[in-house]
């Protein structure tokens, strides 16, 4: 079993109130795909600035887990530790498998039929990642985007979508060995600060890292190598996430991670073409310091680009995804990537492999089981990944590595 930290433990009482309607960008429903859709107007900026005073940083730090503190550097004999561990990971290789939107839930206007609460009922927990769970059992880390919140209330935000689910539906994730979980998106505040502190408590009753905001996360492998993760939601927050983003590459170094990545919550959903803001801010990761910037909200698979020696995942679409009971588009794809440690830090570039994959494992509907494509549809995939990805000079073969200029 892998052991983790967590780099920054939330605690004490949620003291705001439940967010107004009418706040942020109006979501609206396509009717041919099914998806959501967002559009953004120019009272974005304030609506977000609303949000993260409002939501995101309710919940006040100073929690440890397992006896162990963060602060490693604070006594001699926290140092040797420190030392001996660096020592031990000296030429190491992580391997860390990125997937996309996990939403264990339904929307709000779901009935029941066809839906991941009825999935739930008839197949139980382990249904849902049984096609992948092998992939996630050999890597040393997995991760994937946690949309939408698990709680028992029924005060929702009054928005157009708002996903839930029960608090139990936690237990998934440690069945189908999934490690850690980005928490910053625009479906996080959809039952307000009761659903983020149902949802937090949830994470932390299984030891679950997470991040989101200026709530940073570290995950560390049975080999000693800290990974850390930070989280920002573009959609509410606007360049305010730029702030989290730079003080969260600061923290993460402060408590010596070996690797970062940056999810980013961003873009325009449905579709293909990461633009604007998206390669701008993938762009800044990068040149402050992150290792692997991986990005999501389109609800479909977007390209990657190399800057400067790193690799940016513009979208890894839907994964598990409980928010659409059939999509049109159910592409998606496992990210794998391999980085070398020596000495505290990555020491070539990293080796990013793409593996197709479908969300459901029948075409007709969504069962949320995420499943491996195979023969044709395998290749159809990575032939759109080549599209998507080639005015960055990316290139993906036949058996998903990724290559660049």
């Amino acid at each position: 079993m892998r052991k983790w930290e967590k780099g920054l433990f939330m605690a004490g009482v949620l003291t705001v109130a439940l967010l107004a309607s009418g706040y942020g960008p109006h979501e609206v429903k396509n009717e041919e795909t099914g998806q959501e859709s967002t559009e953004t107007g120019e009272e974005s900026a304030e609506a977000s600035q609303e949000i993260t005073n409002t939501v995101s940083r309710t919940i006040e730090a100073g929690k440890t887990r397992a006896g162990k503190n963060l602060n490693h550097t604070e006594n001699g004999e926290d140092k040797g530790n420190e030392a001996e561990r660096k020592d031990k990971i000296a030429k190491r290789e992580v391997v860390i498998s990125l997937a996309g939107d996990c939403s264990l839930g339904n929307l709000s206007i779901h009935g029941y039929e066809g839906t991941f609460r009825e999935m739930y009922d008839q197949q139980g927990p382990s249904w849902f990642f049984k096609n992948v769970k092998s992939i996630f059992e050999a890597d040393d880390m997995t991760l994937v985007n946690f949309e939408g919140v698990l709680t028992n209330s029924n005060k929702r935000v009054e928005k157009a979508f708002n996903i839930k689910g029960k608090p139990e539906y936690i237990h998934i994730l440690p069945q189908a060995s999934i490690d850690a979980v980005s928490f910053g998106n625009n479906h996080r505040i959809d039952y307000g600060a009761q659903g983020i502190a149902d949802t937090v408590a949830a994470f932390e009753s299984i030891d679950l890292p997470y991040a989101y905001d200026d709530k940073v996360g570290i995950f560390e492998t049975e080999d000693g190598i800290k990974i850390g993760i930070i989280s920002v939601d573009v959609i509410y927050g606007g360049k305010q996430v730029e702030t989290y983003l730079q003080n969260g590459i600061g923290q993460l170094r402060q408590q010596e991670a070996d690797l970062i990545l940056a999810c980013c919550h961003w873009g325009i959903e449905s579709t293909y073409n990461a633009t604007g803001y998206q390669l701008e801010l993938g762009r800044k990761c990068i040149d402050w310091g992150v290792d692997l910037v991986v990005g999501c909200h389109p609800h479909v698979l977007q390209g990657v680009e190399y800057y400067n020696g790193k690799y940016i995942i513009y979208s890894l679409g839907n994964f598990c995804f409980g928010g659409n009971r059939n999509p049109k588009d159910k592409n998606t794809m496992i990210a794998q990537a391999r980085f070398e440690i020596e000495d505290g830090a990555a020491t070539r570039e990293a080796e990013l492999t793409l593996i197709p994959c479908t969300i459901s494992s029948v075409e007709h509907r969504n069962d949320y089981c995420p499943t491996v494509a195979e023969g044709d549809r395998k290749q159809q995939i990575i032939q759109r990944l080549n599209e998507y990805s080639r005015v960055f000079g990316v290139t993906v073969d036949e058996a998903g590595r990724v290559g660049h200029p």
